[in-house]
């Protein structure tokens, strides 16, 4: 029996997961975790074939988990646990960060359900999964060394993956103290990240940069343009 680690901060969709994989799938052992400290807790306690790990975790950082567990598991690869990343940003922003991550695949929670089964049942044979288009993407881009669909390179690949974490931290509500806590950063050095933030994305100002960052966590969108909010 495949056992399957569902890490979500929403309690209705890891239920959701839940039922989806269990009308699917036979032979499946399903458990829930909240946060990064959960995910962990349940590794020490029992190692999943599989974790199936949602990129915005309120105050955590998904593609930081899965980094954190790759280096955990370094030395004995042959027990780590296949991770498929769940998530509604856009995929076209994530999905080469987590595999570069140590991610075995990236669906969005927008797709079918019988597509969830299908990547749980491709990462535990030991494949990658991503969907078609997004696979004809990625060969694109490496094949042509350049975007696939030029003129139209997402502004948030402008962001490092901490200048992205510090973006969605700010689109939950996260104030800069906070935030320093729960990287183990200064103020000073979210402040330096936001700074950097509003440069790349041209945010005049901090208004313009939580509305950009609040659209972002609420819609998986945004845009380069500056709001006139203070």
């Amino acid at each position: 029996m495949a056992s399957i680690l569902i890490v979500d901060d929403h309690p209705i969709v890891r239920q959701g997961i839940r039922s989806m994989l269990e009308a699917e799938l036979h032979n499946h052992h399903c458990r829930e975790a909240n946060d990064r400290r959960e995910t962990l807790n349940a590794l020490e306690e029992e190692l999943p074939d599989v974790a199936i790990i949602d990129l915005l975790l309120r105050h955590d950082d998904g593609l930081a988990l899965v980094k954190e567990i790759n280096s955990r598991f370094r030395s004995s690869s042959d027990d780590r646990p296949q991770i498929l990343m769940l998530t509604m940003q856009d995929e076209s922003i994530y999905a080469e960060r987590v595999l570069r991550a140590g991610a075995n695949g990236f669906l969005a929670k927008d797709q079918a359900v019988s597509d969830l089964a299908v990547a749980v049942e491709t990462v535990l044979g030991g494949e990658i999964y991503l969907n078609r288009a997004l696979s004809a993407r990625i060969l694109g881009r490496l094949l042509k060394g350049k975007e696939s669909s030029p003129g139209k390179t997402p502004i948030l690949r402008k962001l490092s993956d901490r200048e992205l974490h510090v973006f969605q931290l700010i689109g939950a509500g996260v104030g800069t103290k906070d935030a320093a806590n729960s990287l183990g950063l200064s103020p000073k050095t979210i402040e330096t990240y936001r700074e950097n933030i509003k440069a790349k994305l041209n945010l005049a100002n901090a208004g313009a940069l939580k509305s950009a960052a609040t659209r972002w966590v609420e819609t998986g969108t945004v845009s380069a343009q500056n709001d006139d909010e203070p």
